[in-house]
């Protein structure tokens, strides 16, 4: 693996789709997919230094997607995004992934139909020398 997002996709796909409880987890969603969903979503990358750095900040962003008048469902799928993950450390190929909690938001989805939880997630990558 060369690249510390990759890693960090690797981490959340891996460690996510193990353990969460009640909902399916997608980097790619397929057409037919239905919620409750947890989706791998942007993974954004900067040096620590210089550009040859190889050490990096990344912000991972976590989507929700559940249906339903409640608002429940939505958090309490959050709340076990942020217990698998977030305040870990993780070794993923040459890559030590420190994981901490940035923010976590839900909000009625545009149609009304369920929730939708933004889970950002900053990893610091160290690669092994």
């Amino acid at each position: 693996m060369s690249s510390a997002a990759a890693a960090v996709e690797l981490l959340a796909f891996r460690e996510l789709d193990a353990a969460i409880v009640g909902a399916s987890v997608f980097q790619d969603v397929p057409d037919d997919a239905k919620p409750p969903l947890v989706i791998i979503g942007d993974v954004e990358s900067s040096p620590f230094g210089r550009s040859d750095d190889p050490d990096r900040r990344i912000t991972l962003t976590l989507i929700v997607i559940t249906e339903g008048d409640e608002r429940a469902p939505c958090t309490d799928l959050q709340g076990q995004i942020e217990t698998i993950l977030a305040a870990r450390s993780f070794p993923v190929g040459e890559w030590n992934l420190h994981v901490a909690l940035e923010s976590s938001a839900a909000a009625l989805s545009e149609d009304g139909s369920g929730y939708v939880g933004t889970t950002i997630l900053t990893i610091l990558a160290f690669r092994e020398d």
